[in-house]
């Protein structure tokens, strides 16, 4: 392409995949300049510029080598085959980020090619490890249903993938094609699994990112500001080195399976919605005060009150 017109030039480049772009910047200076002035995607085009503001920060090296110690490769294809035979609609940001990210640039512990482990305790510093679970994980995915407007007249279930259970949140990506919902990433306080209406009122706090690419963002933002108080306090970011072993009390536990947390956290399947035990958490009014289903429990053990783990093979 040395002697093609520019003209030509960006109009290959708007074809490229994110890898492709990524790529393409280091085969020249010229290509470099060029290329972020193709008529590339917006979201391709947002996705590249949060990945070159992750390749400058100098904290990402650190936050590489649990990443890369626990990288497994995956169908990402037929990951996406697998959400879209269960529900027509996915947001297209996450389904290019899926396709097209660089498995090795993931953050926050949350990728379906990392493992689905409980990280807590001394084993996370909110920088190099996320407290939490990785609930992209479990494969193929499974899209939930989320009851909402309960305690309405309206209450009924929505599409949702769950992303992450943190050590107080939920995260839910949301499946729904209604505008109020559409892309949007709802992060529910204490362990919710209900959505009350579409300014994310709930018991407590929510925080709704408009999209998956601002939750990304949002989530590099808090691991700066970890790296930031950790920084403050003298405390380093730890090393793969430095977690605790697996013999310790710290140590990490498969704790979530595709069937989730029965009697903890009410979140069925999409396919399942329609089912009569299933529509018991729906509630249509402030005085229906039915018993809802709790499913199967799975019960606690250890002092750190951590859930039996069940086959997700």
């Amino acid at each position: 392409m040395k002697d093609f017109p520019n003209e030509i030039r960006f109009h290959v480049f708007a074809f490229l995949p994110l890898k492709s772009l990524i790529t393409g910047r280091s085969v020249s200076q010229e290509w470099r300049r060029l290329i972020p002035l193709a008529d590339i995607t917006p979201i391709r085009r947002a996705l590249l510029d949060f990945y070159l503001t992750l390749i400058v920060s100098p904290i990402f090296p650190q936050t590489r080598p649990w990443v890369l110690a626990n990288l497994q490769p995956f169908d990402r294809q037929q990951y996406i085959d697998d959400l879209m035979d269960q529900h027509p609609f996915i947001p297209e940001a996450f389904r290019v980020w899926i396709l097209e990210w660089p498995a090795k640039a993931v953050i926050g512990c949350v990728w379906p090619g990392l493992p689905n482990v409980h990280c807590t305790g001394k084993a996370a510093d909110y920088v190099h490890r996320i407290e939490g679970n990785n609930l992209l994980s479990p494969l193929p995915p499974t899209i939930c249903a989320l009851p909402y407007l309960n305690y309405t007249p309206n209450a009924h279930f929505i599409p949702a993938l769950f992303i992450f259970h943190a050590l107080q949140e939920t995260v839910w990506l949301m499946l729904d094609e209604r505008d109020s919902l559409r892309d949007k990433v709802f992060t529910l306080s204490q362990g919710g699994s209900d959505l009350f209406d579409e300014e994310g009122e709930s018991e407590d706090y929510d925080i709704i990112d408009d999209d998956w690419i601002g939750w990304q963002k949002r989530t590099w933002g808090r691991m700066e500001l970890w790296a930031k108080r950790r920084a403050e306090q003298n405390l380093p970011i730890l090393r793969l080195e430095d977690m605790p072993p697996p013999n310790t009390k710290h140590h990490e536990r498969v704790v979530f399976t595709k069937s989730f947390r029965r009697g903890q956290l009410q979140a069925h399947t999409w396919r399942e919605r329609k089912e009569a035990n299933v529509r018991l958490d729906l509630y249509f009014s402030m005085d229906d005060d039915h018993m809802r289903d709790v499913g199967e429990r799975i019960p606690r053990t250890g002092n750190r009150k951590v859930f039996d783990m069940m086959d997700w093979d």
